[in-house]
């Protein structure tokens, strides 16, 4: 027994030891990139670093600037592991250099759970169309998140989603007095159907208008497809899986807030992260719609599957945020990236939903830091249950936590 806590305090020095050393080289970018090649090349590098194997997944399309366009996994552990941290960043493409970063950052700190049995899956922008022309959808318009069977076979038409998509003048959205009656449109159906209703059905989602906002897609994209195959090839058949879907807007400027998707998921981490910032899944469902991810816990028969989304905190949603969205759309189908409005309005895209300040990439890049460790030993911790094992997550739990009080400070300084 004196062995035993022998051998896991040295595992635990030493990964104190490389946590520190990461903390201590912090580049200056903080990991985060400019573009989908840049973000593949330091997502590849860190798995390179971890020991991990890659497989590229190219797109069918090029980016703006005639560059490849790819989807990265990176496994790191063993193939038949118990427990498995499945990660996926770019689901709303320009949000996925944030999750980018916090693969990195997860990679840096994968020696902290593969001792335990423990394997790493690290799906690396996911929607690289998305992520390079600067939106949250991928190349059919349609939002990755809800590009499911239980979504596009539904046929499912939002009334009142319908009413807003016809009532705007999209082809001449560029136009004031187009976009003023836009705006007009807007307020007549929250005073039609309440303003919560309508901020439900933006949520919801519809099925019916290739060109509008919140689509589901016709079919299964190719993003789905690849997700498809990286369960099935890497994922495998693990007891228990920790899912995390990055993202970004919701919460405080800055800083991480997971959302759970499920009562199990939000009960264990307020167990594992009783301190980190959370907000209620709040995504609206059509009748035959399922909660993100469902499918992932019949496909692989894990016994217990905890699924996040993991937002950094940009800004508030003013009305002018809700009116981007559809001038990102009349830029898409029916204006020229070259011209200034459409400039004007991709630039405004790109800085809500990937601030271009280093405060706000020092700020997400030490919170991730400091959370994810505690998260990983949790789920390490809820893997293995025996006394000894036990007893040493809590040391990392401690351990975690000393980081988060000296992480910060030592960034900012």
């Amino acid at each position: 027994m004196t062995r035993m806590f022998l051998w896991y305090f040295i595992v635990t020095l030493n990964f104190a030891t490389k946590i520190r050393a990461v903390i201590d080289t912090v580049p200056s970018d903080f990991f985060f990139s400019s573009n989908v090649p840049e973000a593949t090349s330091k997502f590849v590098n860190a798995c390179n670093i971890a020991n991990g194997s890659f497989e590229y997944f190219n797109h069918t399309m090029v980016g703006p600037q005639n560059e490849e366009l790819q989807a990265t996994v990176c496994v790191v552990g063993k193939s038949d592991a118990r427990g498995v941290v499945f990660t996926i960043s770019g689901t709303h493409g320009i949000e996925g250099y944030a999750g980018s970063m916090a693969q990195i950052s997860l990679l840096h700190m994968s020696d902290m759970v593969l001792w335990k049995n423990i394997k790493i899956v690290n799906l690396h922008m996911i929607n690289p169309y998305g992520a390079a022309y600067t939106t949250k959808e991928n190349e059919d318009n349609a939002d990755q998140l809800k590009n499911v069977a239980a979504y596009y076979n539904l046929n499912y038409d939002n009334a009142i989603l319908q009413e807003l998509i016809d009532g705007i003048d999209l082809p001449n959205l560029n136009n004031m007095t187009t976009l003023q009656n836009a705006f007009l449109t807007f307020q007549k159906l929250q005073t039609k159907y309440g303003a919560e209703a309508v901020n439900l059905a933006l949520k919801t989602g519809q099925g019916k208008r290739p060109q509008g906002v919140a689509y589901f897609g016709l079919s299964k994209s190719w993003s789905s497809q690849i997700i498809d195959g990286v369960i099935s090839k890497y994922v495998g058949k693990p007891e228990k899986i920790l899912l995390i879907d990055w993202h970004t807007a919701v919460g405080n400027y800055g800083y991480w807030t997971y959302l759970a998707l499920d009562s199990d998921t939000a009960d264990i981490f307020k167990k594992w992260v009783p301190a980190a910032s959370t907000e209620p899944y709040d995504i609206g469902l059509p009748t035959g719609g399922e909660v993100a991810y469902t499918f992932v816990k019949e496909r692989t028969g894990a016994k217990r599957v905890f699924r996040v989304t993991w937002e950094a905190g940009t800004y508030n949603v003013t009305p002018n945020t809700n009116a981007m969205f559809f001038q990102r759309l009349h830029c898409r189908f029916y204006g020229s990236a070259t011209e200034p409005f459409c400039q004007q309005v991709i630039a405004n895209t790109k800085e809500y939903f990937y601030p271009q300040g280093a405060n706000w990439k020092n700020l997400t890049y030490y919170d991730i830091n400091r959370v994810l460790p505690l998260v990983l030993s949790g789920f390490a911790n809820e893997e293995v249950n025996c006394g000894p094992l036990a007893q040493v997550s809590i040391l990392l739990i401690v351990m975690g936590l000393f980081y988060s009080l000296t992480f910060p400070q030592k960034l900012i300084d």
